[in-house]
């Protein structure tokens, strides 16, 4: 039992990572940057969706024993992970990001 809370910590602290920095990302008032931050962030923001649209998420192993009406069982399960984070707030970001790229008359 307490190797499956560890696994757990494990898990929820991977995935909080990963959500942290885009959370971090989001939080940053666009705004009042300088130009040159304003680029930086756009490159930014760029590669977190990257990350994030081609991480599927992981793949785990299982395998489990059991004792059933004189016969023992064996299992062993696959399953996919969801996905560590969602782009769909990153790409609203950019877009809102390029506008104002667009409005100080920069390029990216």
């Amino acid at each position: 039992m307490p190797k499956i809370i560890g696994y757990c910590i494990m898990a929820t602290l991977g995935l909080s990572g990963c959500a942290g920095y885009n959370h971090e990302l989001l939080g940053r008032n666009y705004t009042q940057m300088t130009d040159q931050e304003l680029l930086t962030y756009s490159y930014e923001l760029s590669s977190a969706i990257d990350r994030c649209a081609n991480d599927p998420g992981r793949v785990t192993v299982g395998l489990g024993t059991g004792f059933g009406l004189r016969n023992l069982g064996v299992w062993l399960g696959l399953s996919r992970g969801v996905a560590p984070c969602d782009p769909q707030e990153l790409i609203r970001r950019q877009a809102e990001v390029r506008l104002e790229l667009q409005r100080r008359g920069l390029s990216p």
